[in-house]
């Protein structure tokens, strides 16, 4: 009679080996925008040679000047510079019950965070637990530090 023992074993040792990995796609949705050349940029953090520029869609601008809730879907860009030159980007995205995914201490409303390369690449070793750490002490602007720029934003 054949044994199904090492298929087994085979298979759960993938799981395990894979699980860190499907767990980090799950707690953070955070893709980069395909329409980013699109994106109108609202806010400019620069200090010395390095610093952030800020990015949203037109739409995204307009929705924020009204007053009204970002929407899901919403997708936020920040350019990463460090000695004059682009390092990455950090991107910012709102999904339906995304915050439902991240431990309630953690929550950021729903949003999740993910850091790109400069060739807009996910890099795994992006830090977004710190930024959902930092991000959690702006609640009262739907955990966004940037909305004041974004109301304020004139082309």
């Amino acid at each position: 009679m054949p044994s199904f023992r090492p298929a087994l074993v085979a298979l759960f040792g993938a799981a395990l080996l894979l699980a860190p990995n499907l767990a980090a796609t799950a707690a953070n949705r955070a893709t980069f925008p395909k329409d980013f050349k699109q994106m109108v940029m609202y806010g400019d953090y620069r200090r010395g040679s390095g610093g952030e520029l800020a990015y949203a869609l037109k739409e995204t601008i307009d929705i924020a000047k009204a007053g009204q809730p970002l929407p899901s879907g919403t997708r936020l860009v920040l350019e990463i510079y460090d000695d004059g030159a682009l390092t990455s980007y950090f991107v910012m995205e709102k999904g339906v019950d995304w915050g439902l995914e991240v431990d309630e201490e953690k929550r950021t409303g729903d949003w999740h965070f993910q850091q790109f390369d400069i060739n807009g690449q996910v890099n795994r070793t992006a830090i977004a637990d710190r930024c959902e750490s930092c991000h959690q002490s702006a609640t009262k602007n739907d955990f966004m530090f940037t909305i004041n720029r974004m109301r304020d934003y004139l082309p």
